[in-house]
């Protein structure tokens, strides 16, 4: 985008956020500033999660991963791993880490599941992402939010806490049936 057209699309944003309470005539309160706050925070998160279908819809259409990193100002690698919820490099060594995401609340625990079951290990939450650390275990994993009555799962069945985001906590456990190894690995 241009410097003209960044300007043009700041101040729709501003007047989405304003329609959404955020903004008034008078100076700001702090109740207002933090309105802004939460308003602008969800324009970017559905901003985001828009841009990650427009980018699946592309490559399903057959954009290749190169032609939309480079729209994007990145990698074909790099943009693959953010929008592919089913990319996984199998020459990974362990150790290695990726970014799952952009996810919204409703479908992390299916993509962090799928990771999980391919020897991905959670050892980050953020509000959208994940960052995820490959070693040679299949992982179950679990959300349990603070606010739930339900009690936290316990080391005694091996859950191990990996990441919290409030106000949610993440725990995995070596998956249960073949060992937890991942097949195909060493």
């Amino acid at each position: 985008m241009t410097g003209d057209a960044d300007a043009d699309l700041a101040v729709e944003l501003s007047r989405l956020a304003a329609r959404h309470g955020a903004v008034s005539e008078q100076p700001a309160t702090t109740d207002e500033l933090l309105t802004a706050v939460t308003a602008f925070h969800d324009i970017a998160r559905v901003a985001a999660d828009l841009q990650g279908q427009a980018v699946r819809a592309a490559h399903d259409a057959g954009v290749s991963w190169a032609k939309i990193g480079a729209l994007l100002g990145t990698s074909r690698q790099a943009v693959q791993q953010r929008f592919d919820p089913h990319y996984v490099r199998r020459d990974e060594p362990e150790g290695t880490s990726r970014i799952l995401g952009p996810v919204t609340r409703a479908e992390e625990m299916h993509h962090l599941a799928e990771a999980g079951a391919q020897g991905w290990r959670l050892v980050l939450a953020r509000h959208g992402e994940h960052v995820l650390e490959r070693d040679d275990t299949a992982w179950e994993i679990t959300r349990v939010s603070v606010f739930s009555a339900r009690p936290m799962p316990s080391p005694a069945e091996g859950w191990q806490a990996a990441a919290t985001r409030f106000p949610d906590c993440f725990y995995i456990r070596p998956a249960r049936g073949d060992a937890g190894v991942v097949r195909g690995r060493k």
